[in-house]
């Protein structure tokens, strides 16, 4: 066990050089964006906490998406990493639990794999490499980096490969064991990410074809054993993981349909990202300036598929060698998903691919095939190492003292993951959460559970998840109405802006309003009635306008009219507190909206310096000039 966890801690350095900004700023207040997933995998990571607490449901929530709520199963809240967090978040709180998540992931991913190669190479330090090969590979980096912790931690692969090793190779160790180990990792890995673990599968069913087609001898000698140790896997995955599928899709809220718009038709890949770095940047409404996430997510560097090459060679009598290529050359054509540029012109273009098939298929619409480059780095990794222990065992290098041999090793370690190193962004950019007044003050004393309707409007359209972060900083206290998670549309698919003039289009058109849009920004009472309704339906129970977005002043002049009411000015924000009263009439609602109207700057400049012109002060005391709700 000290062993393992040396390891581990070993593997879990650069990650935290990675994540230095956060943990020495502020780590109980920082995060990587306040915005889009960064914010949400927050969200994600606190929610098992506060579900285990007060004995809530840790797979679905009210707390977003009221009354109606949201199956977290269908999203990628990787609920087993909030459960394991759980003590670290309620000592430390949810911040500090996901950045230790995040800065764990690419350690522990760099362990398993490191386990895996040990168990195709004999000597340890060809091993360290194939583990700091794929633990900090650019898939696993770029994807901790954007708050992706269902797809950066990927230490169960690996560990699924070293038990289809013992089950068909070693068989050292029961097939019970064997079936009930896989049983369990594939339980956590379902738990981490449902489309890791698709991927996982499919993978690893290639994987043993291919192996039965390179050494059929020993398939049949295998086939029992295999057979009876799958069968204990199938029966006890089927029972734990019956009720969670089931949930997930077809309980309550789950997605019927592809997420992506109009379907996963035609994803177009670039070979060359194998090869090319290709630095880009995230074009993140609310991302910190130079916090572009760096390289592509394939990307190896011609030292890397070198590397692979010469191991490939070095290794040619290994079987499984040439099984984990086949793995890795496949991997990397399915990743490519449809169809693939083989180079940076438009010429070269390839639309057969083998994803092709699947594309669009029930259950497997939802996954980008790019994610398939995990798998394909797992077996690179693996093959690299095989490479350098097999080199070891030369008789002219072990005649090369012990202490003297690292120094290649140093060098060649240096040349696989420098390259790829260089293009990360280390530390990361991060950003310290900074709640609105109000939320830091009089949202502590309302009622736990009630409804609010923020503005911004937290939504997967209007790429907007910072109200979620106040929602944490709070303890969850308030339950938000809208949410930067998926929720099932009125068809198949997921819920967009909604239809326009509807209660979501109203509400996303006025969080993405920038500059001209602003001013022009207005209503019909048709819309006004839907977002109304919408309000009552979701059961809400204030409404605050923070200052902040490109358009308050327009937000609150939209739920005036709606409520009928003025807003309180209170902690710089604007705030209806719906409990008191009943539903305005008409008259009163175009009374509000006109004494709103007549109080507003005869010219603003909404949306140019949202930070200068939201709750204007000459608006406020006009305002409360005309009395309060």
């Amino acid at each position: 066990m000290g062993v393992q966890l040396g390891a581990i801690a070993l593997f879990t350095v650069p990650a935290v050089v990675l994540w230095w900004r956060a943990w020495t700023g502020g780590p109980a207040s920082t995060v990587r964006c306040r915005c889009l997933d960064p914010g949400q995998q927050v969200w994600f990571v606190a929610w098992p906490a506060y579900a285990l607490q007060h004995g809530l449901n840790i797979f679905s929530t009210t707390w977003l998406w009221p009354s109606h709520g949201v199956n977290l199963l269908a999203n990628a809240s990787s609920p087993l990493v909030g459960f394991v967090l759980a003590p670290v978040t309620w000592v430390f709180g949810p911040f500090v639990a996901t950045t230790a998540a995040l800065t764990l992931a690419p350690g522990l991913s760099a362990w398993g794999c490191w386990l895996a190669c040990r168990r195709f190479v004999g000597w340890s330090p060809a091993c360290v490499v194939g583990g700091l090969l794929f633990g900090y590979s650019p898939f696993v980096v770029q994807n901790v980096a954007q708050g992706h912790l269902g797809l950066g931690l990927l230490v169960v692969p690996p560990l699924i490969l070293v038990v289809l090793h013992e089950t068909l190779i070693r068989r050292q160790r029961s097939a019970t064991w064997c079936g009930v180990t896989l049983a369990a990792l594939l339980c956590a890995q379902f738990m981490i990410s449902q489309e890791i673990l698709t991927l996982t599968v499919l993978t690893a069913v290639l994987g043993v074809a291919l192996g039965a087609l390179v050494a059929p001898r020993r398939a049949v000698a295998a086939f029992a054993f295999a057979i009876r140790a799958f069968a204990v896997a199938a029966v006890v995955t089927t029972v734990v993981l019956a009720a969670p599928v089931w949930y997930m899709l077809d309980g309550p809220q789950h997605i019927k349909g592809s997420i992506w718009s109009g379907g996963q038709v035609f994803f177009v890949a670039f070979a060359y990202d194998l090869w090319n770095a290709g630095r880009y940047t995230m074009q993140l409404p609310a991302f910190p300036l130079g916090a572009g996430q760096g390289t592509t997510v394939e990307f190896l560097g011609v030292g890397v598929l070198v590397a692979a090459a010469l191991s490939l060679a070095v290794a040619w009598r290994n079987r499984a060698a040439w099984v984990l290529a086949a793995v890795a050359v496949m991997a990397t054509f399915c990743s490519w998903g449809s169809a693939v540029w083989l180079s940076a012109g438009h010429g070269d273009f390839v639309k057969w691919l083998p994803w092709q098939w699947v594309t669009n298929r029930p259950l497997l619409d939802n996954i980008e095939s790019i994610h398939f480059a995990a798998l394909a780095d797992l077996a690179v990794a693996v093959i690299v190492a095989m490479g350098l222990g097999t080199a070891s065992s030369w008789s002219w290098w072990k005649a090369v003292p012990g202490k003297i041999r690292l120094v290649p090793l140093v060098a060649v370690a240096a040349v696989l993951v420098l390259p790829q190193w260089s293009t990360y962004q280390a530390p990361l950019v991060v950003q310290k959460v900074t709640e609105p007044a109000w939320y830091a003050t009089a949202a502590r004393s309302v009622p736990t559970g009630s409804v609010i309707a923020s503005y911004p409007f937290p939504a997967s359209a209007a790429s907007e998840s910072q109200p979620m972060l106040w929602q944490v900083e709070d303890g969850l206290r308030f339950r938000l109405a809208g949410g930067y998670v998926k929720v099932p549309g009125r068809g198949p698919g997921v819920i967009g802006t909604g239809p326009v003039g509807s209660a979501t289009w109203t509400l996303d058109t006025l969080t993405l309003a920038r500059g001209p849009a602003v001013a022009q920004f207005a209503l019909t009472a048709a819309e006004i009635q839907n977002l109304r309704s919408a309000l009552h339906d979701w059961d809400v129970a204030y409404i605050v306008v923070a200052d902040t977005g490109g358009a308050p002043v327009e937000a609150a002049g939209v739920f005036t009219a709606v409520t009928g009411r003025l807003p309180l000015v209170s902690h710089g924000a604007w705030v209806w507190d719906l409990r008191r009263g009943s539903s305005p009439s008409p008259a009163g609602a175009a009374s509000a909206a006109a004494t709103f109207a007549s109080c507003r700057p005869s010219a603003p400049t909404l949306g140019v310096a949202p930070s200068t012109e939201a709750l204007p002060q000459g608006l406020n005391r006009c305002i409360t000039r005309h009395g309060r709700p």
